[in-house]
Parts: C-alpha cells; structure tokens; sequence
C-alpha cells in the first residue's frame, strides 16, 4: 500500500471531491501481537516506482490518535471531511486503543490495557506506517484529547520519522486530574466502581438485546446524532471496552501530570494547539498558559462553540478546520 498525491503535471481535475471513499477502508492490523480495528482513506494518486519518489511525488499520511473512549469509529465523520476538504490527496489513517472496542478480533475480554500498553501500541503503528510509505513521506500526526499526550510521545519516541505537523486537538497533556472533569470523576476510575459500571452495561447490553433498540435508548438518553448512537451501542456498550476506557482513564489521571515542555519548544514550528472556551478537560487557562510559555506555536481557540468531545457533532467543522491546515501546507 504505497499512495500519493497526484503528479503537479496531472490534468484531470477532481470532479466531485465528495465522492472519494465515502466510506473508509476497514482492517484489523496486527500490532505487536494485538489486533487493532483501523480506518484508511486512500489517496486518490499512487506511486508507481521509486523513480516516482525521486521526482517529488511523495505521499502525505495523516496519523489519528483518539482520545478515550478510542473507538476510531467516533472520527469517522471528521475524517471524512478531512479528505474531502483536501480533495483525495492524503492517506489518512486512524486506529482504535487497545481494549477500546469488542468483536471477533478481541482475544482476551478480560484484559485490562495500560496507559503505557497504549503508548508502544501508536509507537508501532508510526514504524508500520513509515515502513510502507516511500522515503520522503510526509507525515501528520493528530491527537485529540488524551491522544494529544499520546501524539507527543510518538513524536518524542520517533523524531526521524518525518513527522512535520502534530495538530493537538482538546489536549489533555498534562495536569489531568487538576481539571473540573478530573476532579469531580476521579472516583468513577476506582476498581469497584469499575466492576459495577461494567456490570450494569452488561445487564442493559441483555435487555436491550435488539441493536435498534439499545441504539435507539442511547440516541435518546445522550441526544446523540444517529451515527454516533450506533457507534456507542454497537461497538462501545461492552463491560470489557467500558472497563477498559476506566481503566485507561485511571491511569491517565496518574501519568499525565508534567508538560513535556521541551520536546514542544524543540519541535515548536510543527505544531498546532486548538483549545476550546468551555473545556473541562483542558480549561481556558492551559490556552493563555501555551500562548506565554511558547509564542512560536500555533495555538487557537475556537470560535466556532465547539465542546471537548467534537466528534459528537462537530465531527465536520474541526474536519474543514484541519483539511484548511493541511492545505496550507
């Protein structure tokens, strides 16, 4: 799988950007002995030869690392846009967390995935991903929320790997617990509460059986659009990914304390920071606190009244906010 953008020499104009791979591309990858759901947008070129490389024609691969809960599912709509917005001419690729989602690829349900089990899991993705594109590959990496923390130790792990932007989208990366959110729900992280959450999600998953239904209560009780309720009822509402996004959660509230303020001066040109105004997972203060500590990142605050968790109705906005991004570049 090596792909593209178009040659500067190609003519035939892209009729209907809209219409490329409306839907992705759905896999399982095996990564370092875990099976992990992924979502692929192909490019609309692709590279024939290495002579192609060697003129310029090198691919550009965006990279998206969730936040939790990490079902690569819930981005699917901002994704799309984000393709559409740079008309066919990227690889997107996203990948769900370990432990963040059920089916016939979940070996062990039982398994509870660590913060730093996920960390080695992008790591991996990032060397897959840089052995299949050609040399000269352009990569972006886009983490939201807590994959904003996950995007810099990618970034830290894996400096040489043509990675030229980071979009940091919500970020969570540092001072977790401090926050409103983490405050008022550390006490849903403990393992008691754990088991119980997971146990009540099992009696209404035994219910509810019927999936329209169980989508339908989810549509009603969250006032989620109706693609986003079938990602929750059908893919997130299992006691296993539950306990698991706690657990992640748990974890998240002890690790993530200290900003890693010198790999984001080293890499200072290649970043973007979008924080929100009324954001109880990264206040309005770690914004004015980015803007004093480093005047030569990129950092916006939305204007647009978009909320932490965009992909559940701003999936499309923040889409042509990043494909804007990627354009300029």
């Amino acid at each position: 799988m090596t792909t593209a953008a178009p040659s500067s020499s190609a003519t035939t104009p892209l009729a209907n950007p809209a219409t490329l791979f409306r839907s992705p591309v759905r896999a399982i990858w095996n990564v370092q002995g875990e099976n992990v759901p992924t979502l692929w947008w192909p490019a609309r070129g692709h590279l024939t030869s290495s002579q192609d490389a060697k003129r310029g024609q090198h691919s550009t691969v965006l990279f998206m690392i969730p936040g939790n809960p990490g079902l690569i599912d819930y981005y699917t709509p901002f994704l799309q846009t984000v393709h559409d917005t740079c008309q066919g001419k990227i690889d997107i690729f996203g990948a769900s967390h370990l432990g963040h989602s059920a089916g016939a690829h979940v070996t062990d349900p039982s398994r509870m995935y660590a913060l730093e089990e996920q960390v080695e899991s992008k790591i991996a993705i990032m060397d897959r991903l840089q052995e299949m594109y050609p040399a000269g590959t352009r990569f972006i990496l886009a983490g939201h929320s807590m994959g904003a923390w996950l995007a810099l130790r990618v970034l830290k792990a894996r400096p040489n790997h043509g990675i030229e932007r980071i979009f940091e989208l919500f970020p969570t990366i540092h001072r977790i617990a401090d926050t409103p959110n983490g405050r008022k729900m550390k006490n849903l992280f403990k393992p008691m509460i754990r088991s119980i959450v997971g146990g009540t999600v099992s009696t209404l998953r035994f219910i509810f059986s019927a999936p329209p239904v169980l989508q339908s209560i989810v549509a009603l009780a969250t006032g989620q659009e109706s693609d986003m309720a079938k990602v929750t009822s059908q893919k997130l509402l299992y006691s296993s990914v539950v306990k698991n996004c706690l657990f992640l959660a748990g974890q998240e509230m002890e690790a993530i304390k200290i900003m890693d303020k010198e790999l984001i001066e080293e890499h200072a040109s290649k970043f973007v920071f979008y924080y929100g105004k009324t954001d109880d997972w990264s206040p309005i203060e770690n914004y004015y606190e980015m803007m004093e500590l480093f005047p030569k990142v990129k950092s916006y605050l939305c204007n647009q009244g978009m909320v932490h968790a965009f992909v559940l109705g701003h999936g499309e906005p923040m889409g042509l906010l990043v494909g804007g991004w990627i354009n300029e570049m």
